[in-house]
């Protein structure tokens, strides 16, 4: 906050108090008037029209956002600075508070400080993407209570400025480096986990294939059924991908898979013949080991069991599986099958494999799989995502445990994109770029 604005601060909400001055003690009070009114005229602008520049890179959205903040901080400074000089104007300079010119300036000081807050508080509803619906909604409740009303305007401004702090941070990242770090020699098949499919209209991945095209990488689906077992999968998989080498000309794909459908490209690699065609296989919290989750659902009852295979693969051929297997998808899961699976799927040569995985920090980090997390911390009392362990998450060249250092953790659809949220400490769509643009420089 520059120090012409502070000083506006102190002067501006006294407009009334000021006029009064200058014609009871200076002489040619209009020349005076006419002196300041360029100087009052611009601190009105930057306060409540551009309370700050415009950066380069910097969207609308984000510069408004911004603004709105800096206005609300301005708003709490301001009270401050008002609450002070009014003590000081009565407590020492003996300021007799019932004068008409006294409440008069009162008045307008009070309505001064209420538009520069409700002029913030307008720009951040407005345009923060980090404040949900429901976030807007409690605020604006609060906003008219005594004490909470405080809160919320805290609230709403510290949000403003992460979320201008982590995106401020984006357009840095993106003007410092090249457009095609994520070119790489061979196209992305991107491979969905267990219970969803690929639509047009719910990107499973998030923004985070539109982020790698826009730098450089040429970005395929793997297009195979959502409550499918492995192996028919793997055969969609393997259809994609022949696909995708006659429209690109390519010899080979680097093949990025999130949950199970790392396992399903590592069969359609070791038993369909796909091994020539895939350059790496980089899977993002499989349970190449199964899923205690999986153990668990697995010894329900028979008839419970039974019910929920028949709702799930009803409602799934609705939306395009045509031969969905809850019970054989969920079974393919176990820690038993797992280890077959392992020893019937070995590694192919010539085919580079990684993978990655991500940590909750305890119950309260995600609003989706508190449960499942609880459930897997307690029975099995090792690290995990919230469906899958960090073991079991392990093949090839392991690359590490993705984490925050906050409280907030990454789950296992944080690593996807999945609620489409920023998290404090945690960009996914940066650590995706850096996942490729490391492929690019393998040489893949």
């Amino acid at each position: 906050m520059s120090v012409f604005i502070v000083l506006s601060l102190f002067f501006l909400p006294h407009l009334a108090g000021i006029g009064y001055l200058i014609f009871k003690y200076l002489p040619l009070p209009w020349l005076w008037l006419l002196c300041l009114l360029p100087v009052f005229a611009y601190a009105f602008l930057r306060l409540f029209i551009i309370p700050t520049k415009r950066v380069k890179g910097e969207t609308v959205r984000l510069y408004a956002m911004h603004g709105g903040e800096l206005q609300l901080s301005a708003c709490f400074l301001c009270q401050l600075i008002q609450a002070a000089l009014y003590c000081t104007l009565i407590l020492r300079c003996g300021v007799d508070p019932h004068t008409g010119i006294f409440i008069t300036d009162l008045v307008l000081t009070l309505l001064f400080i209420w538009a520069l807050g409700m002029s913030g508080i307008i720009r951040i509803i407005l345009t923060s993407s980090w404040l949900s619906v429901v976030k807007r909604i409690v605020c604006i409740i609060a906003l008219h209570l005594p004490v909470l009303g405080l809160i919320a305007m805290v609230y709403m401004a510290r949000t403003a400025a992460l979320e201008y702090e982590y995106f401020s941070y984006k357009i840095k990242e993106d003007l410092g480096r090249s457009s095609d770090v994520c070119c790489t020699k061979y196209p992305l098949v991107m491979v969905h986990g267990l219970g969803f499919r690929d639509l047009h209209y719910f990107n499973y991945w998030g923004r985070i294939p539109k982020v790698l095209q826009k730098n450089g990488a040429v970005v395929y689906y793997g297009h195979q059924e959502a409550w499918g077992d492995i192996r028919h999968n793997a055969e969609d998989l393997c259809e994609t991908v022949k696909l995708v080498l006659q429209e690109t000309g390519a010899e080979k794909v680097n093949i990025i898979a999130h949950s199970k459908g790392g396992l399903d490209a590592r069969y359609a690699i070791s038993k369909l013949g796909l091994a020539p065609y895939t350059a790496s296989l980089t899977t993002i919290g499989t349970p190449h080991r199964g899923s205690p989750i999986a153990d668990f659902l697995t010894k329900m009852p028979k008839p419970l069991f039974k019910l929920a295979e028949r709702y799930v693969n009803a409602m799934f051929r609705r939306f395009g599986d045509v031969r969905p297997d809850f019970c054989a998808a969920a079974f393919d899961l176990t820690s038993a099958q797992a280890e077959v699976f392992n020893q019937n799927c070995p590694d192919a040569d010539g085919v580079y494999y990684q993978s990655y995985t991500a940590v909750l920090k305890n119950f309260f980090s995600d609003r989706i799989l508190p449960l499942p997390y609880a459930f897997i911390a307690l029975t099995d009392s090792r690290q995990n995502d919230g469906l899958v362990t960090v073991e079991s998450a392990k093949w090839g060249e392991y690359q590490g445990t993705i984490v925050n250092k906050y409280r907030r953790g990454i789950s296992h659809g944080d690593i996807i994109d999945l609620k489409r949220e920023n998290f404090r400490g945690f960009d996914v769509t940066e650590k995706y770029i850096d996942i490729v643009s490391q492929l690019k420089n393998k040489g893949f």
